[in-house]
């Protein structure tokens, strides 16, 4: 076998075109997926006959909320409610009391989001006449 230089050049070509596939298959492939379950939308606790009450800081009642069923997700920290009842107290003037279907809050709890058949109403006092708001959808803002 006569090596001149034809076959030299193709044998080099070949040798370097492997040697090339086989350095992108080791640096170039597709990342395994990792299953962490960052990415589910899963409840981690659920609470049957919910209820809070949040004071503010000279002690006075903000807001009482509670429902039927809360559902905290752990993954974006939001919490669903079926049948949320929130009743708002503010200093001089009677509390407001809604009601709705069912209720979604963020993480950082600054406010409720409230769908359904969303009933908010506030009784007389001598500087109001009261009244009901009757709604399908409500977003309250419970840190001002």
């Amino acid at each position: 076998m006569v090596l001149d230089a034809k076959r030299l050049a193709v044998a080099a070509s070949l040798l370097l075109l492997a040697t090339g596939s086989w350095w992108l298959t080791r640096t170039v492939s597709i990342p395994e997926k990792t299953f962490d379950g960052k990415l589910r939308h899963d409840p981690d606790y659920t609470i049957e006959n919910f209820s809070v009450t949040v004071m503010d800081a000279l002690g006075r009642r903000r807001y009482s909320l509670s429902a039927v069923h809360l559902t905290h997700y752990g993954d974006d920290g939001s919490s669903t409610l079926k049948q949320p009842y929130l009743v708002q107290y503010r200093e001089g003037s009677p509390p407001a009391h809604t009601r709705a279907d069912t209720g979604w809050m963020p993480k950082d709890r600054r406010e409720i989001i409230l769908e359904g058949n969303t009933i908010s109403s506030r009784g007389r006092d001598p500087r109001s006449a009261g009244g009901d708001i009757r709604v399908d959808k409500m977003k309250i803002l419970l840190d001002p």
